[in-house]
């Protein structure tokens, strides 16, 4: 079957772009394009694409909005692989980005072979910021480039272990919430201590605590979102 990319952006230029770059992949199909976030949670579930390729500030969606519309999508569209498009600079919007639930992260200024290589590795489970917002992030203190953080080599589902575990949930709460197994929980959050180089309980906290990490809840209202969460990457 097809990888299923849905395309959401108000600017015509963009989604014209986009579209004829990721129309010459083999095996790719654009089932959509749309130009607002009500658009986009309609074609979601009309079309129930594999990968969606958006815009962050669309009409009608404000900065806790764009919040919302990852938080929206995580939730009723779980097996969605969400990469944002983005002219936005500020790392602590970037970093609410990633909070949020996105698993690809490019700023607009990115070549689009970037785009491809985003698309690709979400679609094999893995996360993906492009060279431009890495740079953004680790100028402002809020990321570590590959090779000196074990952070950027956490698979999605890794990264969602974790950050449900440094809020407070226990590893039967997790499995619990994103319907997995016990084992399976214990052993990504194993793993993922493993990568960021946390031996024990109390090194993993420590690593949160310096990075001075406060992860949101999804549910949370996009105000309090939209103040400056951190993300772990």
């Amino acid at each position: 079957m097809p990888l299923r990319i849905l395309i959401a952006d108000d600017h015509p230029a963009i989604t014209l772009a986009v579209r004829s770059q990721l129309r010459n992949q083999t095996g790719w199909e654009i089932c959509a394009d749309v130009h607002s976030s009500a658009e986009l949670l309609q074609a979601a579930r009309a079309f129930q694409p594999d990968i969606v390729v958006t815009d962050y500030h669309m009409p009608c969606c404000n900065a806790s909005d764009g919040i919302r519309l990852l938080a929206n999508l995580r939730r009723h569209f779980p097996a969605l692989g969400v990469v944002v498009l983005t002219m936005i600079t500020n790392p602590l919007v970037l970093r609410a980005i990633l909070s949020a639930g996105a698993h690809g992260l490019l700023l607009k200024d990115s070549q689009l072979d970037e785009l491809v290589t985003a698309i690709i590795r979400v679609e094999r489970g893995l996360r993906f910021i492009g060279d431009s917002a890495a740079r953004v992030l680790e100028q402002s203190g809020a990321h570590h480039a590959p090779g000196r953080s074990g952070a950027l080599r956490l698979s999605v589902r890794e990264s969602e272990v974790m950050r449900l575990y440094l809020s407070g949930s226990s590893v039967t709460g997790i499995a619990g919430q994103l319907s997995r197994s016990v084992k399976t929980i214990s052993r990504q959050k194993n793993s993922a201590m493993r990568k960021l180089g946390a031996s024990n309980e109390r090194e993993l906290f420590d690593f949160a605590a310096q990075r001075g990490l406060v992860l949101p809840s999804l549910d949370s209202p996009p105000e309090s979102q939209a103040g400056g969460p951190s993300d772990w990457l």
